[in-house]
């Protein structure tokens, strides 16, 4: 039970909203635009903590691209990679960007350096 006072609960319902907002695409912008933001928003969400992870989040950003071209995705792909991202952040994860190329793998068949 909560005491009166406490906002903790308002504070959680607010980081929700946050993290939401941070996987919003805009659906009208051209296909290389959404990419692009789908890019900054990754990088914001899981930090890049060496070059490896950068070039790993670079190819993603590209196959996500190319499937989108192909046909083989529709654009809002791209929100639920970014879901994917921050359900690799929990508080007790130490490496998030190995985690989030894990949930790639098993959910969408990711084959790193293609």
């Amino acid at each position: 039970m909560q005491k009166i006072g406490d906002t903790s609960g308002l504070k959680k319902i607010h980081r929700t909203i946050a993290q939401e907002a941070e996987c919003v695409i805009d659906q009208n912008a051209m296909i290389e635009q959404q990419i692009l933001m789908f890019h900054e928003r990754l990088v914001t969400i899981i930090r890049p903590r060496n070059q490896s992870d950068r070039t790993s989040f670079r190819r993603v950003s590209n196959w996500l691209l190319r499937g989108i071209q192909d046909g083989a995705f529709k654009p809002k792909v791209l929100e639920t990679v970014l879901r994917y991202a921050q359900e690799a952040t929990s508080p007790d994860c130490r490496n998030p960007a190995a985690v989030f190329m894990a949930i790639l793998k098993k959910e969408m068949g990711y084959a790193s350096g293609v």
